[in-house]
């Protein structure tokens, strides 16, 4: 008669993968509410039902972390679900293009701080209608100048304010003029979509300090005078942006260009 085999020999396979479903079971409990918590959940689910079907004994750990591996798996799969709906609902994707569109707006406002004041270098744009807008041609009325785009959340959310201030503004006393770097086909519907009631111009090679513009909106508001008052980046409520529409023009002599910007020539962007 052969001795019977060591106890480690005996033991270890029967509790090795009962222990290793319970711990992954625990573990995937814990992490639940976040995805990896229903993968950890699906290999102890494994190495349970393994162990339960190899009828070894010490079934009730492995069936504890049968249990709880399941139950992870329905908790991570349920979070996964709520994560999904989230990242994909229009809320989320603007606060994320609110958040994007702000993240430099802090140095962005020490850039242009140094433009408050100065005469706004002039450029011509071709609007969607074909018209050209040469801003030194408009001196004698306040400009409002907002660089946008259609796929910015925080700009489509301001065309409402600007379309009003359009409609109770006199033409002779402020002009409004969006810029987007998109492509004219991309515009034009959006624009008659939204009903938008100033010119729009798509243009890309502007002087200093347009050109510098990297978060979206940023507004310029240009007095009669034709010297920028303020510029604004981010998002702004209609009162905010009717406070710097219709301001008082600067007081006093414009000062001189910030001597670290270059101006480019004027350029216009022609019409596809």
């Amino acid at each position: 008669m052969n001795p019977p085999p060591p106890l480690h020999s005996v033991q270890s396979p029967r509790l090795g993968l009962a222990i290793a479903s319970l711990v992954l079971g625990i573990l995937a409990f814990l992490s639940s509410f976040l995805v990896v918590g229903a993968f950890l959940g699906l290999i102890g689910l494994i190495l349970g039902v393994v162990h339960v079907l190899r009828r070894q004994g010490r079934n009730a750990m492995a069936w504890t972390g049968v249990v709880l591996s399941v139950l992870s798996i329905v908790i991570g799969a349920g979070f996964g679900v709520i994560y999904f709906k989230a990242i994909n609902s229009p809320e989320f994707k603007q606060a994320f293009e609110a958040a994007m569109s702000g993240a430099g707006a802090g140095a962005e406002m020490n850039e242009f701080e140094d433009w408050k004041g100065v005469a706004a270098p002039d450029f011509s744009v071709t609007t969607l209608d074909g018209n050209a807008i040469k801003l030194s041609e408009l001196k004698g009325k306040r400009v409002v100048v907002d660089f946008w785009a259609t796929w910015c959340p925080p700009c489509v959310k301001e065309i409402p304010h600007f379309i009003k201030l359009r409609s109770d503004s006199p033409a002779d006393e402020l002009v409004i003029v969006g810029i987007s770097s998109e492509e004219v086909a991309t515009l034009k519907p959006f624009v008659k979509n939204k009903g938008i009631n100033y010119p729009i111009a798509s243009a890309d090679d502007l002087p200093a300090p347009y050109s510098d513009v990297s978060s979206i909106p940023t507004t310029f508001f240009i007095d009669r005078k034709g010297v920028i008052q303020e510029i604004l980046v981010g998002y702004h409520d209609f009162e905010k942006l009717k406070e710097h529409s219709l301001a008082d023009d600067f007081e006093g002599e414009p000062k001189p260009a910030p001597s670290n910007e270059s101006t480019a020539p004027e350029t216009a962007k022609p019409e596809n």
